[in-house]
């Protein structure tokens, strides 16, 4: 994959979750919003320290929006830090429940709202325990304040908040696993259906056997390469392959040792051309090879060098073959079409076979 690719992915991920951070940022402010109206409203206790609360909140947010926004956060497991978020939210929800008067019952509410940012990210087990957490840190509120204040506390109203507290928190865990599994058999078919897709967009300018371009993706990438030539006044060159004998081998070895060496072939081609060079099979024991922005002396020395390392192979099905191939090369002439610049080079391939085969020939 290439690296601005790679880059461009992390960015958005990154921008993906600062967005996050700033909604979680917004739910923060409208609970202290709340907070701060229902202190004025005398629902609240006239203690609650809303200016604390606030910075409290500033420093949270701040605090994590820095980890995403410095990349430091993609060192964990999870780049978004979605169990220690909730764990700080969980918190901060109780410290608020404690100046909380009758309002408690509605408040508690906020726990769940807390919960469902995990929904997505978290599965059941990670739920389960994001669930206990809060859970025990109710519970230890309401312990505190039996203690504090043992008057003051009515204990039905402290078993029904607990109890529905626990069954709010089961049903999210219950329906939070239902989603995340959803969520992965979905994330599991579209990873399928991007490889399915690859896979068909590879067959679709791929040989089978060999593994190099097929011939309708290389006329393709061939009437590319001649109008960058036109327009930049670059060399181009095509050479075209052909095994010498080849008929001859799937005659007395077999097909598949004709596969063995026309795989060896294009194993040696693909290691030996440049990158830049476009290696491809033509059809049958025909190859192509477009060499651009190079000389024609530098694409005769690299044919050669091709030619006698595959002339020096082995096979295992035959100790006395050497396979050889003989090649026609020619360089573009500004302005010509893809089917003459082919035919010169066709031209040329014949003139080698003409001329005793296991050579390369240059286009007069």
């Amino acid at each position: 994959m290439p690296v601005f690719t790679v880059k461009s992915t992390a960015a958005l991920e990154r921008a993906i979750r600062l967005k996050r951070q700033l909604m979680a940022f917004y739910s923060y402010c409208l609970l202290w919003a709340g907070t701060f109206i229902g202190v004025e409203l005398a629902a609240f206790e006239p203690n609650t320290p809303t200016l604390a609360l606030l910075a409290l909140i500033v420093i949270i947010n701040v605090f994590f929006y820095l980890l995403i926004r410095t990349g430091i956060s993609e060192q964990f497991r999870d780049p978004s830090l979605t169990i220690v978020q909730m764990a700080a939210g969980i918190l901060l929800t109780t410290a608020i429940l404690h100046y909380s008067r009758e309002l408690r019952g509605a408040m508690l509410s906020i726990y769940f709202m807390v919960m469902t940012f995990g929904v997505l990210a978290l599965d059941r087990r990670r739920m389960l325990l994001i669930a206990a957490f809060t859970q025990l840190c109710f519970t230890s509120l309401l312990i505190y304040e039996w203690f504090e204040a043992p008057q003051q506390a009515i204990f039905s109203y402290l078993v029904g908040h607990w109890l529905i507290l626990a069954l709010g928190l089961g049903w999210f865990i219950y329906m939070g696993g239902y989603i995340h599994n959803l969520q992965s058999r979905v994330r599991e078919q579209r990873r399928r259906l991007h490889e399915a897709h690859n896979r068909l967009s590879a067959i679709a300018v791929r040989d089978d056997l060999t593994g190099l371009y097929n011939r309708r993706h290389f006329l393709e990438r061939l009437e590319e390469e001649m109008s960058r030539a036109n327009r930049e006044n670059n060399p181009l060159h095509l050479a075209i392959i052909d095994l010498d004998h080849f008929k001859q081998v799937n005659d007395t070895y077999g097909h598949h040792a004709g596969d063995d060496v026309l795989h060896r072939f294009a194993q040696l081609a693909a290691m030996g051309l440049r990158k830049s060079d476009l290696l491809a099979r033509y059809g049958g024991e025909e190859f192509v090879v477009l060499f651009p922005h190079t000389s024609t002396q530098a694409c005769q020395a690299a044919m050669e060098r091709l030619r006698n390392r595959f002339a020096q192979q082995h096979y295992s099905f035959s100790g006395d073959l050497r396979s050889k191939f003989s090649a026609g090369l020619t360089p573009y002439q500004p302005g010509e079409s893809a089917e003459e610049f082919i035919k010169r080079a066709d031209r040329a391939l014949y003139q080698a076979k003409d001329l005793g085969r296991n050579r390369i020939q240059l286009a007069n």
